[in-house]
């Protein structure tokens, strides 16, 4: 099923959306500490590929009285615990399917070089992406408008041909500024369904549903509760004439 909207390209962050991790970790160094650094203008420098990897975790311990060793140990067990989301990998992989050839997806990260290696040896199925983007390689972050544009001029986008879909409100006001659909991740379902809304033909997912639920077509309150009637059952009957 060739798609039959205007958007032609999808854009993702990696971290947090299609990819899962846990602060905990067996150090000193606790789950709101780990955040705390994670929003630390040394570590923004880190993703952006301005310092070393031995360099940052050196000045996040001065910076928060860390031992550097324990700052690379509780980082390294971080790496370990990522973990992919495959619901919405798999839905990425059928809508690109499905629209023959016309979806082009991408990865846009802020993610330091080394970080991203580690990332790369996660068993997922890479290949979904035309390309990925990390902020290590760019020398940018969202959500700087800088790396947005540095994305769409690499891929040649109009920005109102592209979906952008990450969890953190700013950067999806950043990529809403310049024209691009913004999608804010906060479940995976609800998300999956806004993509298939937006890049699917409704007539044509509408007659799906209505033959893959044959018989059972019953109608719901929005508190679960089947309503035992025939009304719907005959408009159905009248729009499709299916019986």
């Amino acid at each position: 099923m060739a798609s039959t909207t205007k958007y032609t390209t999808l854009i993702f962050d990696l971290g947090d959306v299609l990819f899962s991790w846990s602060p905990k970790t067996k150090t000193t160094i606790s789950p709101g500490s780990l955040k705390k650094i994670l929003s630390s203008s040394t570590w923004f420098e880190y993703e952006c590929g301005f310092i070393s990897e031995n360099g940052c975790y050196e000045r996040i311990a001065n910076q928060f009285s860390f031992e550097p060793s324990e700052v690379a140990n509780a980082f390294a067990q971080a790496r370990d615990s990522l973990e992919s989301n495959d619901e919405l990998i798999s839905v990425i992989r059928e809508l690109k399917v499905e629209s023959n050839g016309t979806i082009q997806v991408y990865a846009m990260s802020n993610i330091s070089l080394p970080d991203y290696e580690v990332l790369r040896t996660k068993p997922t199925d890479w290949s979904i992406f035309d390309q990925v983007f990390t902020s290590g390689a760019a020398g940018e972050r969202k959500p700087n408008i800088g790396f947005f544009q540095h994305v769409l001029d690499s891929t040649h986008t109009p920005p109102q041909s592209a979906i952008f879909v990450d969890d953190k409100s700013e950067n999806v006001l950043a990529a809403q500024s310049l024209g691009l659909c913004g999608i804010v991740f906060d479940d995976t379902s609800q998300v999956a369904r806004t993509l298939r809304s937006l890049l699917g033909d409704p007539v044509k997912r509408g007659q799906a549903f209505l033959n893959d639920n044959a018989k059972h077509l019953r109608s719901m309150t929005d508190r679960n509760v089947y309503l035992d009637e025939n009304f719907s059952q005959l408009l159905i009957l009248e729009a499709t004439n299916k019986r």
